[in-house]
């Protein structure tokens, strides 16, 4: 039961946009631009019933198989698709990097950069000031400026011959998202830092050393949730849902399920889990639901670049699963953002609000696509964790919150 890096899909729009976004997820061209090759159904790999598709590039100097979920197939499949896209842009290092120099070069020539030393992807007793490195340009949302970042930090090119610094650095998924509308891409890559910052201490100690709560939502809210509960006691999954919102308020929910496994020392049990950020606690617990339902047929199917042996072994500490004691959620179901001006977008008020949480600064680098429509945008935070490899400083208020109790 730990946090996956992924985020479950936001609604890219309706309408005329909506058939827009279908036409071009439907050009095959378009597909091979971005190298995919092959996009696939795999929902009834599982008995859930919930559309899971894949989409492949083999090419790929990351993972060559990405995945996504949906209430409906075509939902599923565009989620697969984008997380394919937001990978092949990533690891466009030409197209992305601005300068190359060492950081005691940048910083003579006094450029603004990402604080290296408040980031939990950074390891600085490894860091070497005079080593040449690549820079990628974005900008502080809190002053407006422009700011640089190693490509480490940015991109995700993984080929092992090239001289990125990976003793220093941890590349990684977290905080990069793809999408049609440049607002809510951010949105989309400012929650999903949001979830890593509250998924630290699971990531980092195990859920199963920490007093975390199964969580019970009131039925009759949301008619998704509701529909998504019933199915799967329907067919004696029992989920159970855990409160992982940290001190920011922005709700943070991880839907866990079971999974029958026969390994080499007998039958057993394993448990899928899935993470999500959201503005309201219900829409939360639904996309996390769907990250853990993807999340059991990535091992059913097997075909991730990144599985390891261990997941198709049974793991004794879920034998009381069913037994878990469910309590009610104490917190606000949503946050309230400032008012202020509504024609605000809605990722800019949510900055305003974990400035105010204690955040120092949100970092935005849009990645350029090569494809008019096509958004891609990868998020730093300074004062936000991101729970992954080097860790060496995280957020006091998510480890406060999954410790209570």
């Amino acid at each position: 039961m730990g946090c996956d890096s992924a985020v479950a899909s936001i609604p890219f729009g309706d309408g005329e946009e909506a058939s827009a976004i279908e036409s071009l997820i439907d050009d095959s061209g378009l597909l091979k631009r971005f190298g995919i090759t092959r996009v696939g159904d795999i929902t009834d790999l599982d008995i859930v019933g919930i559309p899971v598709w894949f989409a492949v590039r083999p090419n790929s100097r990351g993972l060559s198989v990405s995945q996504g979920k949906g209430i409906t197939a075509r939902q599923a499949r565009l989620s697969a698709v984008m997380e394919a896209i937001e990978g092949a842009v990533a690891e466009d290092t030409q197209r992305h990097v601005k300068e190359y120099g060492s950081l005691r070069m940048m910083q003579g020539r006094r450029a603004s950069l990402v604080p290296l030393s408040a980031s939990a992807r950074v390891d600085m007793t490894r860091l070497d000031p005079d080593r040449e490195r690549a820079w990628v340009q974005g900008y502080s949302v809190r002053t407006d400026s422009a700011v640089f970042a190693p490509y480490e930090l940015v991109g995700m090119d993984f080929r092992a011959d090239f001289p990125w610094d990976r003793l220093a650095f941890h590349m990684s998924s977290q905080g990069l998202a793809a999408g049609f509308d440049h607002d809510r891409t951010i949105l989309h890559a400012l929650l999903e830092l949001i979830e890593n910052d509250a998924c630290f201490a699971v990531d980092a100690f195990a859920t199963r050393q920490l007093a975390i709560r199964s969580i019970a939502l009131p039925t009759g809210v949301s008619e998704d949730l509701d529909g998504l509960l019933n199915r799967l006691e329907n067919i004696d999954l029992s989920p159970r849902l855990f409160d992982l919102t940290s001190a920011n308020g922005v709700p943070v929910i991880m839907a866990a399920l079971p999974r029958s496994v026969v390994a080499p020392n007998g039958p057993g049990t394993r448990i899928s889990a899935g993470v999500a950020c959201r503005l309201d606690i219900y829409d939360a617990a639904v996309a996390a639901l769907l990250e853990a339902i993807q999340s059991r047929l990535t091992d059913i199917s097997g075909a991730r670049d990144d599985l390891s042996a261990d997941r198709y072994d049974g793991d004794k500490a879920v034998a009381g699963w069913r037994s878990l004691p469910q309590v009610p959620v104490m917190r606000p179901v949503s946050i309230e953002l400032a008012s202020g001006d509504m024609a605000t977008p809605v990722w800019r008020r949510l900055a305003d609000h974990l400035f105010a949480a204690g955040v120092d600064d949100i970092y935005v680098f849009p990645l350029e696509s090569g494809v008019p429509g096509i958004t891609v945008i990868r998020v730093l935070g300074g004062g936000l964790a991101a729970a992954s490899g080097g860790v060496n400083s995280f957020s006091v208020g998510a480890l406060h919150s999954l410790l209570r109790g």
